[in-house]
């Protein structure tokens, strides 16, 4: 039997090659710089390759991985009469969304007349509005059938276990919990996904713990131009097959379009659920407020209010993000909050913070603060370790946990040594391992700083944190105190001197406990994803979609 299934996956890894190999090939065709980011990311042993290390490769290495202040930084080492200055400098207005500058531009080698090409892809695929038809709401489902059990699927990106990340964690937690429900959720992944991530023996149907992902796998991977189109042919082609009740793209807007063109045209109810706002996080990384009247900013805000504006269901995750897509026009009685969870087994009494800490060879002494999370600048982990500094300075035995990975994390690790901070950055770990290593924690730091981001998109790893009764202390915005006990610490964002404060007042056991408790108390009675859930039930059955429980049918 485990030759037959070695077999097999020979097979598939065999047939998805072209899909692969089309995919790097087009790619470093496009832009050699991405294209090499690309299979790194599929492939890590390609990363012990040799790299450029003259400036201009920097520029383009930067560029391909989003790292605009590296590109600046790079670019700055150009020499002004040196042939590729104006070049990287045009790699990197695009990077800053200056497209129309970029377009104007008249190039003179042929990195520049690429990064050309690419912005003029670029502006395409973003002034290109979504059309009049895909406004027409569905009054119910137009299906003739409509005998239970719900069947939803939703549009979403990427999935476990290849892609961590709070989105598809949310993802495979909401598709548990409706099925849980009884009705027969699925979800599609983007096309290529994840063959093009280095999987290739997927199978056109992935299940994890019990959930059905659906792979919309191409023969080859289409140009980009051709991408939009391709999905929607291959999200028909499954729809015309499982005849769902629903479709429930999650954002960004690409699948929200992909949904709506094949939903409208079946007569399928669309909901979407914005999860974040994608303007406002690339905003956040290309310059902040500075960047907010590029081009690329205001034409992916016109695209994802479009979607919201044309979807017949929005669902959301906080609060302050209802009101910020309510302000974008979308009537209010369409857009429902079903916030962040945690399934219920993350309520189950865990280990002491010293015998969990023993359990993951870090040392059980000291007092714990950290964070598991994606480590982008505007998490606010620099406040934090400034924080714990500043206790260590007053002869507190501070120490630093930071669980996860990201672009920010090479600089947090060399600022801690420079504080004199002991930090354990053991990256990324799987999602069941992470209920360990909160209980190693004394407090879960959530020092997140004042952006458009983080006032308005809720997080879900303070749920978790407080689910396992560790206190959370948080920076006093909106989105924060929406994830937040009532009467949880909180600080003004980016105050490392409030928030070493907050820290030293949980020194004393009793308040460690009792802050602790009353989050694990509060999480229990409202953040479960069996309770959240149950809050699509209503707005889903207004759509006509049969909501009544029945068991799922297999995938």
């Amino acid at each position: 039997m485990a030759r037959l299934r070695a077999l097999r996956r020979g097979a598939d890894a065999a047939r998805r090659l072209p899909l692969a190999v089309s995919g790097a090939v087009r790619r470093f065709a496009e832009d050699p710089a991405r294209g090499r980011v690309a299979l790194e990311r599929a492939w890590p042993a390609a990363a012990r390759g040799p790299r450029g290390t003259a400036p201009a490769a920097l520029v383009d290495r930067a560029v391909a991985e989003d790292r605009l202040v590296d590109a600046e930084v790079a670019l700055a080492l150009i020499p002004v009469d040196d042939p590729t200055r104006e070049s990287c400098e045009l790699a990197v207005r695009r990077l800053r969304g200056e497209i129309s500058s970029v377009l104007s531009a008249k190039p003179a080698d042929a990195r520049g007349r690429r990064v050309q090409r690419l912005a003029r892809r670029q502006a395409d695929a973003l002034t290109s509005p979504l059309p009049t038809w895909a406004y027409r709401a569905s009054q119910g489902s137009a299906r003739t059938e409509t005998s239970p059990p719900a069947r939803i699927l939703h549009v979403v990106t990427n999935s476990l276990p290849l892609t961590q990340a709070g989105s598809t964690i949310r993802t495979h937690r909401i598709l548990q919990a409706q099925r849980a429900l009884g009705w027969d959720a699925r979800a599609a992944t983007r096309p290529g996904y994840p063959v093009t991530h280095g999987d290739l023996d997927a199978a056109a149907v992935g299940v994890l713990e019990g959930v059905p992902y659906v792979r919309l796998l191409p023969g080859v991977m289409p140009a980009d131009t051709e991408l939009p189109r391709v999905h929607a042919d291959l999200l028909r082609g499954y729809v015309d097959e499982f005849a769902p009740h629903l479709l429930h793209a999650a954002s960004d807007h690409a699948n929200a379009r992909a949904a709506l063109e094949v939903g409208r045209r079946a007569g399928i109810p669309v909901a979407y659920e914005v999860r974040a706002f994608h303007e406002d996080t690339w905003l956040s990384r290309h310059g902040g407020e500075a960047a907010r009247h590029t081009d690329v900013y205001r034409w992916t805000r016109d695209r994802h209010t479009e979607v919201m504006l044309g979807a017949d269901l929005v669902t959301t995750l906080g609060v302050a993000m209802r009101e910020e897509i309510i302000s974008r026009g979308v009537a209010a009685d369409r857009v429902v909050v079903v916030p962040n969870g945690v399934p219920l087994s993350f309520l189950d009494e865990g280990a002491t913070p010293a015998d969990a800490r023993a359990a993951l060879g870090l040392d059980p002494r000291g007092f714990w603060i950290g964070s598991v999370a994606t480590v982008h600048d505007a998490e606010g982990f620099d406040v934090m370790l400034d924080a714990i500094a500043h206790l260590r300075a007053h002869g507190i035995d501070a120490r630093a946990l930071l669980v996860g990975d990201g672009p920010a994390l090479p600089a947090l690790r060399a600022r801690a040594r420079s504080l004199g901070v002991p930090l354990e950055a053991p990256g990324r770990v799987p999602v069941d391992q992470a209920p360990r290593y909160f209980d190693a924690l004394d407090v879960f730091a959530y020092p997140r700083l004042d952006t458009p981001l983080n006032r308005e998109v809720t997080g879900l790893k303070p749920l978790e944190a407080q689910a396992r009764s560790r206190p959370v202390v948080g920076s006093d915005l909106p989105a924060v105190v929406e994830v937040l006990a009532p009467g949880s610490p909180l600080v003004p964002a980016g105050d490392p001197d409030a928030l070493a404060t907050a820290l030293g007042d949980l020194l004393d056991p009793a308040s460690l406990r009792r802050v602790g408790q009353a989050g694990h108390d509060w999480v229990a009675a409202h953040r479960t994803w069996a309770s959240v859930t149950d809050r699509y039930r209503t707005a889903y059955a207004a759509l006509g979609v049969p909501t009544e429980g029945s068991p799922p049918s297999g995938p």
